[in-house]
């Protein structure tokens, strides 16, 4: 969800090392490692020292802070994002697979950082309607608040500040704090709880990262005390060296270390092309390989309640005569199709079947180059970071927490019953 094109960025158009190190670790003995709990708060535990990523040999014991209980379905943990902008694509997608998951709803709350007030986005369904679906069948439903990528980030980051710094109060009707205008839009629509998605924040603001982190803190206090819950939405992160973490500037703001004791973590495993400004695969296996090794060197206790958000669309690319690329557009599954049909005789730059591309050049001789993702390709990404995580946690019984932007972008084999995404769970 930059100096990079960030992942709101995405959103609004359709809509973020190991190291050589011998490792020295602190061995805890402790019980077991679920997916979920009874807890809605979790358990504080202390920061490990960074440290290299275990090998298949080496078995590190880290005490879990685990999923909330009910937030995700035990044997199918997934979260749906429903873009408010394209709901209605979601609703057609639900007509031909069934509603199982819990829901995130984005786009229905913008904050205005100059003075914390929120408003609904558009959108193309009845809302209620999907969301009392949902309801009816005892599927959570969280609320998304995120920010025009048109407010500075400047104006985000004094916002968080004064948030952050303002007295907190009981959050009733009459509450007019930055963080009680949330709780009680949540409280409002009936949510379950809250996914905070900022991603453009000025990461040169005086102590940022301090004041985000209890920004956050208070939020997710105030939520509890109403019986709510509160997450996150996470800039992919590789390290936190800029030479080695091409989308450093972007998700500076955010440390983990500091947002760990949410109640969950969503990271954003989108828009590698974006963070590197050229057509490419907008996920892949090395790559989300290296956030998880960037998130067990420095959250470890915190994987079992981190969702991993993978995209259902693609990207199309063009040339210019000077020979820069330019993002053209996101593309749904059903619109790369159509553009397989319109350039039968394309051709492909790579032979990575976990990266499907295609490549054209158009009557005028610009040079195109379409990268997307199938059903396949996701289940192959999903099952590499599934084992990786399964052999951290020494638990071959953990399952992947997933989302996926968004719902209604998808291939048709992907969601619904036999399909490949209750396939990858079956396993």
């Amino acid at each position: 969800m930059s100096v990079k094109v960030t992942c709101k960025e995405k959103k609004e158009h359709m809509k973020p090392r190991q190291y050589g190190q011998l490792l020295i670790v602190l061995v805890l003995f402790v019980a077991a490692c679920s997916n979920e709990s009874s807890a809605v708060s979790v358990r504080r535990t202390s920061t490990p020292t960074r440290q290299a990523t275990p090998t298949s040999t080496q078995v590190v014991h880290v005490a879990q802070q685990p999923l909330p209980k009910g937030l995700l379905n035990s044997t199918y943990p997934v979260m749906d994002w429903v873009f408010n902008i394209t709901c209605g694509q979601a609703v057609n997608s639900y007509n031909n697979g069934q509603m199982k998951g819990a829901i995130a709803y984005d786009s229905a709350a913008w904050l205005y950082p100059s003075d914390g007030h929120l408003v609904e986005g558009t959108q193309d369904c009845d809302r209620a309607a999907l969301l009392g679906q949902a309801r009816n069948q005892g599927l959570p439903t969280l609320i998304t608040v995120g920010v025009d990528s048109s407010w500075p980030e400047q104006e985000l980051a004094q916002y968080i500040d004064q948030a952050a710094s303002q007295p907190q109060v009981p959050c009733s009707a009459q509450a007019t704090t930055y963080i009680c205008n949330i709780v009680n839009w949540a409280v409002d629509g009936g949510y379950t709880g809250v996914i905070i998605d900022f991603e453009l924040v000025n990461g040169k603001y005086p102590n940022i990262r301090t004041k985000f982190a209890t920004f956050m803190q208070e939020l997710q206090d105030a939520l509890h005390q109403k019986g709510l819950l509160c997450g996150i939405a996470l800039i992919h992160k590789i390290s936190d060296r800029p030479e080695e973490d091409p989308s450093f500037q972007g998700n500076f703001f955010e440390d983990w270390r500091l947002l760990s004791r949410l109640d969950f973590l969503v990271v954003m495993t989108v828009d590698l092309d974006l963070s590197l400004g050229k057509p490419g695969p907008l996920v892949s296996i090395d790559w989300v390989e290296k956030q998880l090794d960037y998130l067990w060197q420095t959250i470890p206790q915190a994987l079992s309640k981190t969702i991993f958000e993978f995209p259902l669309y693609g990207r199309s690319w063009q040339q210019d005569a000077q020979g820069k690329w330019h993002p053209l557009a996101d593309e749904t599954c059903p619109q790369v199709n159509a553009e397989k049909d319109a350039h039968p005789s394309s051709s492909q730059v790579n032979t990575d079947t976990t990266t499907p591309e295609l490549a054209w050049t158009d009557e005028s001789g610009s040079h195109h180059e379409l990268w997307y993702n199938t059903a396949s390709s996701l289940v192959a990404i999903m099952t590499q970071l599934q084992e990786k995580a399964r052999g951290l946690l020494n638990n071959p019984d953990y399952r992947l927490p997933t989302s996926f932007w968004y719902r209604g972008a998808e291939c048709s084999d992907f969601f619904g019953q036999g399909n490949s995404l209750e396939a990858f769970y079956r396993k």
